[in-house]
């Protein structure tokens, strides 16, 4: 089915060509850079060489993919190809070599005092004694205890305990080095014990790596990193922070898909242990045998981490007495606590020096090494409008709040207004929302004389349903949006049937049993409420008021088997807006709209406000952010926040934080969304950044083309960089169209499908988008989806496994489940292998191909990451740029720069982003970039941290508008750097030099996958370019005729190369002993052949060899060959003896028999008489042919006379071994 409507051939040019270069165009329309440009990313590449059509048949193939989904002759952007004068040259003799040299280069000293220190046998004896006094002290083996300013050595294991309910600031740290044990005390604790008095607890640890080259080493060590004092500085320290947690993750992590069968099987695994159940221990087993995985990977937990790698049994009992707010308690208990981090310490240095070469092992690139150290130093500089960034917003949110409970209480109060009253309780049984209330009023306790209880229950003579909003110890009414009986006391209605609870189906409707009514509700979809026996006896007077009713659940966001517990959340903000959802007051939107601006401080406010800021000391007695205290003092209110981010924090390798990683974009009607913008560059400093244009799409559009080997080759590939939304010819429009939801819906059902969802995936969430869709339709719409993009799926058994066949998405899908197969399935650019965890070998029952499809696609885009903060340390050392990393969120990466440098690193990051480029072509198998994907679209210069610069960051706890920064494509920049000047080095000596050694060329990942033959390759091809089913079986039965074809080709070969050998001298015949025992005879070939690899059911060898010495055996000579399948001479088989059936079995080796392998049938006919076997085989056997090529054949012609001597079965069987033994197949 076609995508789009075939047009005529169009290109357009957006900009005139005013130079004399001709665009680099494509046969696909996809335009490649310009000439100078690609001998700078590919030297050793000519400019012309992609006219060379190396690959017509791909070619063809690839326009015949593209005018199936009306994508071919489709017009394209042409511009005029890009100059970029003094543009970098490659450090090495292409981009592989380059990268390897700057990850080489960048990760030194760090690699080698990681391999130096982590292989240290055992570390020093841990002190029995801890000396009780601030600030670093020293315990070397056989010295007494010293005090120093800081540890001296450079490789440190370290971690920091907080008494995290009073300080985020440190009280005691331990560490370690191969020499020598530290301890650290807070100057709080050492003060506090003289003074309780005393209350600074604003003490950072110093370990001097702002200048000196440190690895520093713990177990989700930003944590830890946080309460260095070296690192609040406005330059970036010289120290690794090498996290043993996210070693873990990388290697053996386990995917969200397998952690919940990971704590059943562990708590089964506890139950056996402490029970010795044996039946228990025997589904254990059986998990195992399922999911051996089971026993290849853990959760992140420090005592899991190390009783899974190291055995180490952790106990963390001791952490609760950080809990206290009290530093009395730290006191008191010093030693033990001291232990307690020092044990940690240990337990870290164990769990890294386990991991670390199983680390190297999986993801050997330098780069890949190199890139964590400056994941690990991330900086985020703010002032003091962070703390009324946080009270506004929180006073904000209070109020609001305020107002929300404001209208409930008036609502819940004049409802009771009947006791103050001394009225009778109101009739509430014809109000459908008001009789589902406890009205059961509260007695007032009497005497027995009959006086009043002098104490009585509070609230006493008010109704139950109002007494339960006061159950708290301040007594007051406790009542909000999530309030179970606020959707009554609202009066809500859905559809315009008043809401009905339900503990077993939630909130839901009920409607009139009118055959109209009902219809209506079940063509919109919605559900039947099916209650428990509880919820059905006590509601069946409400079902059968004034008429019988039927119940419908209100649509649940994720499906109809969930229940809606809270109408009012923001999820139902659309309801209220198209009606569907209305109240029998107006006051009832107020609460929604109200609800709807607290929504993102009500989920973000915890994590707000518990961001460690520190603010600059300008006396620099605590901390000093600039080199000098004059620097300092000119930034009294800054302030830096050091985010608590893993490095690898997931098994793609994702870099993980739970606030500035997930920050949205700010809104003017939520409270606090202005938070990324509270991110403020100094003064006399500038932020630099860009997103990476469709990252990971790019990336798996780009292994689909390399299968075609050229651009813009696969529908997706096209549509990716060439696609227009104006013209509806992006991926985004596309699905948009298909589905019949807006482009930017679309987005979430592309992203899901190529991380690896599935149809489920799609039809939940189109019921998300369009509750009123029938499960059926959406289920339609969203296979119809994954045709059109994914395919259909065809299986054969000559394939190696299903294939996807006619979508715009099948080639590239087939190519990430080729990865995902392998034995140690890689990425394919840095060659990052997968975690144990999801490995093939470790994975039966469950394959959890989506976790490994999303895998391949995130993980690569871990390495565009790493690749792009490498090419960036390079190139700011070498332009002598005084900028550093401070944030990076997956495809968004920022620097703080000095003002006069900004546009200067800007050009570098547009460097950064076309070596990254060609160095994912290349690895892929393509030596040229297309220009629309070389560069950043648009690069941001700002003063604050926002998703665009043009962004107001206008709130309801923000009313004043933020200045907008810069923006510029590649274009507007080499211009405003005069035309890329600002990049002439002249003859400058530059700052960086990469280390000079001797490169050894990588083979690229993907070569593995290609290791079919040009033509079976091509073939393969043809079959996922298969448009419906029958094209599919033509194109597959041409490849299995082709696989015959060159598996035949391959035999010949072989036989040819060992057929040299010198010609045998022809031996005397003897006659053959017709009066022997023929079944001994039978045995006794059969046996001997065995060595040789023969096997009685094939009636033929596997493996051609040459021949041995003659023997004489059982009455009859031959030549002992090692016997072949096919005469190369005569171009004939020569092993014409049927078998019998009395002869086949079951094969005793996995070699399958030649006749299947090369497309012939199995013999299956009756057993044969000797007389029709020895007179098939006699010509053949008597031929001039075999006479000159030395058989020795014996004398048919005797055995022919004496027949009765031996049973027809055994002669035959003789016939037939000796013909096989002499006959040379190919």
């Amino acid at each position: 089915m076609r995508l789009l409507r075939r047009l005529p051939t169009r290109h357009y040019t957006s900009k005139v060509a005013s130079g004399n270069e001709k665009p680099r165009i494509n046969e696909l329309g996809i335009q490649y850079l310009s000439e100078s440009l690609h001998k700078k990313v590919f030297p050793r590449t000519s400019v012309n060489d992609y006219q060379k059509k190396r690959d017509p048949a791909r070619l063809s193939l690839a326009k015949k993919h593209l005018k199936h989904n009306g994508l071919l002759d489709r017009k394209t952007n042409i511009e005029e190809p890009l100059q970029f004068p003094h543009f970098p040259s490659l450090v090495g003799a292409n981009i592989e070599e380059h990268f390897h040299k700057l990850g080489t280069s960048c990760s030194q000293p760090y690699l080698s005092m990681a391999e130096r220190f982590l292989a240290t046998a055992h570390l020093p004896q841990k002190p029995s004694k801890w000396v009780f006094e601030s600030g670093w002290t020293r315990y070397t083996p056989g010295a007494d205890p010293e005090a120093v300013p800081y540890p001296s050595e450079s490789e440190l294991v370290f971690d920091v305990e907080v008494m995290y309910h009073r300080s985020p600031f440190a009280v005691i740290c331990t560490a370690v080095s191969s020499k020598a044990w530290y301890g650290w005390v807070s100057p709080l604790l050492t003060n506090y014990a003289i003074d309780p008095g005393y209350d600074d607890w604003e003490h950072l640890i110093p370990f001097d790596c702002l200048k000196n080259p440190k690895l520093l080493v713990g177990y989700n060590v930003s944590y830890d990193r946080a309460r260095v004092r070296d690192e609040y500085n406005i330059k970036q320290s010289q120290a690794f922070y090498l996290d043993g947690m996210a070693l873990h993750v990388a290697t053996s992590g386990i995917s969200s898909q397998q952690r919940p069968m990971w704590h059943k099987h562990n708590k089964a695994k506890k139950t056996t242990e402490e029970e010795s159940e044996l039946f228990v221990q025997s589904e254990l087993d059986q998990e195992l045998s399922d999911d051996p995985w089971l026993n290849k990977g853990s959760p992140n937990s420090l005592a899991s981490v190390a009783k899974f790698h190291c055995g180490i049994d952790v106990d963390k009992s001791d952490r609760e007495f950080f809990e206290t707010t009290d530093p009395q308690d730290i006191i008191d208990n010093f030693d033990m606590l001291m232990d307690y981090c020092a044990k940690d310490v240990d337990a870290t240095f164990k769990i890294t020096a386990e991991l670390f070469p199983r680390f190297r092992k999986k993801i050997p690139h330098p780069v890949s090494f190199a890139a964590l150290r400056h994941l690990g130093t991330l900086v985020l500089p703010t002032t003091k409008k962070w703390d009324t960034y946080v009270s506004t917003a929180e006073d904000c949110y209070m109020h609001n709040r305020q107002q929300v409970s404001e209208i409930l209480r008036e609502r819940a109060n004049s409802l009771v207004s009947f006791v103050e009253a001394k009225e009778p309780l109101p009739d509430v049984s014809d109000d459908p929302w008001l009789r589902q209330l406890d009205w059961t009023l509260k007695e007032q306790r009497f005497k027995k004389n009959g006086e009043p209880v002098a104490k009585q229950a509070f609230l006493t003579g008010y109704p139950e349903w109002y007494r339960d909003l006061f159950r708290n110890k301040e007594k007051e009414m406790n009542i909000s949006v999530r309030t179970r009986i606020t959707p009554l006391l609202l009066k809500l209605k859905w559809e315009g049937y008043p809401l009905l609870w339900t503990d077993s189906a939630g909130w839901c409707f009920k409607v009139p049993d009118e055959t109209k009514a009902v219809k209506r509700m079940t063509a919109k979809n919605y559900t039947l409420a099916k209650l428990s026996e509880e919820d059905h006896e006590a509601l069946l007077d409400e079902l059968r008021d004034n008429g019988y009713y039927q119940l419908f659940k209100v649509p649940h966001p994720e499906g109809p088997s969930k229940r809606c517990t809270s109408v009012l959340s923001k999820n139902y903000l659309r309801y209220f807006e198209n009606g569907v959802l209305s109240s029998e007051y107006e006051y009832a939107q107020d609460i929604l709209r109200l609800n709807s601006e607290a929504s993102y401080w009500m989920g973000n406010r915890n994590r707000i406000l518990d961001q460690f800021v520190v603010y600059s000391d300008t006396g620099g007695s605590k901390n000093m952010f600039f080199d000098t205290k004059v620097k300092s003092r000119e930034h009294p209110d800054m302030g830096i926040i050091l985010p608590k981010l893993c490095s690898m924090g997931t098994i793609t390798r994702r870099a993980t934080e739970n606030t500035w990683l997930t920050a949205s974009n700010s809104k003017s009607n939520r409270i606090g969304s202005e938070l990324k913008a509270m991110i403020e560059a100094p003064k006399g400093y500038a932020f630099v950044g860009a997103d990476v244009d469709s990252e990971e799409l790019w990336i798996a559009s780009l292994v689909g083309d390399s299968m075609f080997k050229i651009h813009g080759g696969t529908a997706l590939g096209w549509m990716t960089l060439e696609g227009d939304k104006n013209e509806g010819t992006d991926l985004h429009s596309k699905t948009a169209e298909i589905l019949g939801i807006s482009r930017n819906d679309a987005k979430v059902f592309n992203y899901g499908r190529i991380y690896g969802a599935g149809v489920k995936f799609a039809t939940t969430l189109l019921k998300q988008f369009n509750s009123e869709l029938t499960d059926a339709a959406a289920l339609k719409v969203a296979q119809d989806l994954y045709a059109r993009t994914k395919g259909q799926t065809g299986k054969s058994k000559f394939l190696d496994r299903p294939l996807y066949h006619g979508g715009t998405e099948s080639v590239m899908f087939n190519a990430l489940e080729a990865i995902a197969y392998q034995e140690d399935p890689r990425t394919p650019v840095l060659g990052a292998a997968i975690t144990d965890a999801l490995s093939k070998k470790n994975l039966n029952k469950n394959i959890y191909m989506t976790s490994r499809i999303n895998w391949a696609i995130q993980s690569s885009g871990v390495d565009y990451l790493h690749l792009l903060l490498i090419s960036m340390e390079y190139l700011i050392a070498r332009y002598q740029v005084d900028a550093r990393l401070i944030l990076t969120v997956h495809d968004e990466i920022r620097y703080m720069v000095k003002e006069d440098q900004k546009y200067k690193l800007a050009l570098l990051l547009q460097v950064s982003n076309l070596w990254t480029r060609a160095m994912f072509c290349e690895q892929m198998g393509l030596k040229e970039v297309p220009q629309s994907c070389a560069f950043f679209s648009e690069v941001d210069i700002d003063h604050v941290l926002r998703k665009e610069v043009t962004m107001d960051c206008v709130t309801p706890s923000h009313p004043d508008s933020i200045p907008p920064g810069e923006k510029f494509t590649i274009r507007q920049l080499l211009e405003k750097c005069d035309n890329g000047k600002i990049l002439d080095e002249g003859r400058k000596k530059r700052g960086y030099k990469p280390l000079d050694y001797q490169y050894q060329p990588q083979v690229p990942v993907l070569r593995a996958l290609q290791d079919d033959s040009e033509g079976l390759a091509l073939a393969k091809l043809r079959i996922q370019n298969s448009i419906d089913k029958a094209e599919w079986r033509r194109e597959v039965n041409q490849f299995i005729k082709l696989q015959k074809n060159e598996q035949l080709d391959e035999i010949e070969r072989t036989f040819e190369k060992t057929s040299i050998q010198p010609k045998p001298r022809n031996r005397i015949k003897n006659d053959f002993d017709v009066s022997s025992d023929g079944d001994e005879a039978l045995r006794h070939e059969l046996a001997a052949s065995a060595i040789e690899g023969y096997d009685d059911n094939f009636g033929d060898f596997s493996m051609p060899g040459p021949p041995v010495k003659t023997e004489r055996q059982n009455g009859f000579r031959y030549n002992n060959y090692r016997p072949q399948k096919f005469d190369v001479r005569t171009k004939t088989w020569s092993a014409k003896v049927p078998r019998t059936q009395s002869n086949i079995k079951e094969p005793s080796s996995p070699i399958k028999d030649k006749r299947q392998v090369l497309g012939f049938k199995p013999f299956a006919k009756q057993r044969y008489e000797a007389r029709r076997s020895f007179s098939t085989t006699t010509k053949t056997a008597r031929s001039a042919t075999d006479r000159r090529r030395g058989s020795a054949w014996f004398d048919w012609r005797e055995v022919w006379r004496r027949p009765n001597q031996q049973s027809a079965g055994d002669a035959a069987m003789i016939v037939k071994v000796s013909i096989f033994r002499s006959v040379r197949i190919g």
